[in-house]
């Protein structure tokens, strides 16, 4: 009880499964002889498995992924050069999302942190109400626990005053040791185990106060009422949503996080392809063929989305970006199927203007002719 630092959580649960391998020097084999597969606890599940202590270091493809980052990261060098001498003048708006974006990242990481920390591990109990605080470290989060573990440690210093008995409740008058001017009444429903403490510490924050605590110790109880306690601060808050609605999320993101996805999957395939020449081929006719299949599947996504688009199919339902037509420019012939023809406006032939017209150079030369044969004759 005086220690200074909480004791570590216990994470050794006495599971008997195994796996053991032995060197057969004969025949120049490792062999299985002994495989256990029965587990006392829940096993990780696939975004948990990162935080176990087996899979806590960088592996070879993860190094070669990063050091092909830290080249990318030297070419950009020259580029954040040139961007900070405007740092301190005020901060960018693609400035302002990478911010964001990397805050996020962290809270999704730590939330992660804490909810395998949560499932996979369980705290030491500390305080005398051991089968209250046992109840607490199964259903809260590690966070949620603390606190709530701090108000049970507070309850040592709490005492009942007084207790009424009322029509279908019990009135408790609690005070504090060396503090007993300060007094709060606690109401005990015991149809629904309910309480209401005047403190409205439970109101405010979400967690049952030490003045509860202190009513299901005169109560003997041996957990928390499900009256005192709100879903949002338990271990299965995220995996049982309240309510469903459909994503919101734009479809660049999403193609930006199936590309993140796909990067992350392929490192380790790419990494040991290059280890061999054979490997090498290999792989790199697997890529052409499935590059070849990809841009299948798009086009024909990409066709059927337009279809439905221009053919009006489910507009009630599907809502979509518009077609992109031409506001400015010529719009050009396809669109006329009858388009117009220019015509000569003398002789009303296609395919030259009246300024070229062969008929009008014709009759100019009949009357050049006949002007010259008159001026002919007067001279004779």
């Amino acid at each position: 009880m005086d220690r200074k630092r909480d004791p570590k959580p216990m994470t050794r649960c006495g599971c008997m499964a195994a796996f053991r391998m032995k060197y057969d020097q004969k025949s120049n084999e490792w062999k299985a002889v002994e495989f256990a597969s029965d587990h006392n606890h829940e096993l990780a599940s696939v975004s948990d498995v990162q935080f176990l202590r087996s899979h806590r270091k960088v592996g070879e493809s993860d190094k070669a992924q990063v050091q092909a980052l830290r080249r990318v990261h030297n070419v950009a060098k020259s580029m954040n050069a040139f961007l900070k001498r405007f740092v301190e003048v005020k901060t960018r708006l693609y400035e302002l999302f990478q911010h964001v974006d990397r805050a996020l990242a962290r809270i999704r990481h730590n939330e992660a942190i804490s909810s395998y920390e949560s499932k996979h591990s369980e705290l030491a109990i500390q305080t005398q109400l051991g089968m209250i605080e046992k109840h607490a470290v199964d259903i809260f989060t590690r966070t949620a626990f603390l606190r709530v573990r701090n108000e049970i440690k507070h309850e040592q210093l709490l005492f009942v005053v007084n207790r009424l008995e009322n029509d279908g409740n019990r009135t408790y008058t609690i005070s504090e040791y060396q503090r007993q001017s300060f007094t709060w009444e606690v109401k005990y429903y015991p149809d629904d185990q309910r309480m209401q403490c005047s403190c409205l510490f439970f109101e405010s924050y979400g967690f049952p106060c030490c003045h509860f605590f202190t009513i299901m110790k005169a109560e003997h109880l041996n957990q928390i009422p499900s009256t005192c306690i709100m879903k949002r601060w338990l271990k299965t808050a995220k995996s049982d949503p309240p309510y469903k609605h459909d994503s919101q999320i734009l479809d660049d993101v999403i193609r930006t996080a199936r590309f993140s996805a796909l990067s992350a999957s392929c490192s380790k395939m790419c990494y040991f392809g290059s280890r061999t020449s054979e490997g090498f081929e290999e792989l790199k006719s697997e890529i052409a063929r499935l590059q070849l299949r990809m841009e299948v599947l798009c086009n024909l996504n990409t066709t059927t989305t337009q279809d439905i688009i221009r053919d009006g199919l489910n507009r009630d339902k599907i809502v979509r970006d518009p077609i992109i037509v031409k506001t400015k420019g010529d719009y050009g012939n396809t669109s006329n199927p009858n388009p117009k023809v220019r015509r000569c406006t003398i002789c009303k032939d296609v395919g030259h203007t009246r300024r070229k017209c062969p008929s009008l150079h014709t009759q100019q030369a009949d009357v050049d002719g006949d002007s010259s044969d008159a001026l002919n004759e007067d001279m004779v």
